[in-house]
């Protein structure tokens, strides 16, 4: 065979090799300026900060992380709680209501082991969040009722091989430039859920104008 020939062949054979890898979807940056949408659609703005709360140790401080993590054990009585910042709503925005988005399990990160049905719930307000955040520094913003709460389910969504994304429908959360939500798992239930934040993957207030 020729070196012409020979040099055919290779490029055919990795043209073949590179197609049957998974190709991943493009991911759509992140909204850091959020605006209102067009008219009869929805905007998404992710969460700008979030802090790891442990009420075991409510005065642990722990700085802003970019990475989702609750989790509840009733054996040990460990408990990790997380509080998520939305930064920078339109004033205009309202049906404000929580989702989270998820990679494709070739690129992105998300473990949900035992029951990964969690509870949020919107806070009044938000401590100074110089030196990190606590769990007693959380705990006088967080008055809302059980009639407040929202629930979003993570249990066998980590079986998921594409990207997708979830919602807890609106009604729970009142839309501001400023929304701050505590999301946990019941203390009913052993579980554990992580998710790496991506330009696609994390937690997000979805909202219109």
């Amino acid at each position: 065979m020729s070196p012409f020939a020979k040099s055919i062949t290779l490029f055919s054979c990795l043209v073949a090799t590179a197609k049957a890898f998974p190709t991943a979807a493009a991911a759509r940056a992140i909204n850091d300026t959020p605006s209102c949408p067009e008219p009869n659609s929805t905007a998404r703005v992710y969460a700008s900060d979030l802090y790891t709360l442990f009420p075991g140790q409510p005065d642990l401080a722990s700085p802003a992380v970019a990475d989702f993590h609750v989790q509840y054990n009733n054996v040990t009585g460990l408990v990790i709680q997380q509080a998520a910042v939305f930064s920078n709503l339109p004033p205009e925005a309202t049906g404000c209501y929580f989702g989270w988005a998820q990679d494709d399990a070739y690129t992105g990160i998300l473990v949900a082991g035992g029951d990964g049905l969690l509870t949020g719930r919107q806070l009044s307000g938000f401590p100074d969040t110089t030196g990190g955040v606590s769990a007693a520094a959380v705990q006088p913003f967080d008055t809302a009722g059980a009639d407040q709460e929202f629930e979003t389910e993570f249990t066998s969504w980590d079986r998921e091989i594409k990207g997708t994304y979830h919602v807890s429908g609106p009604g729970k959360i009142t839309c501001a430039e400023n929304v701050y939500l505590i999301l946990e798992k019941p203390r009913t239930t052993n579980g554990n859920v992580f998710l790496k934040r991506s330009q696609e993957a994390g937690l997000f207030l979805e909202y219109r104008c």
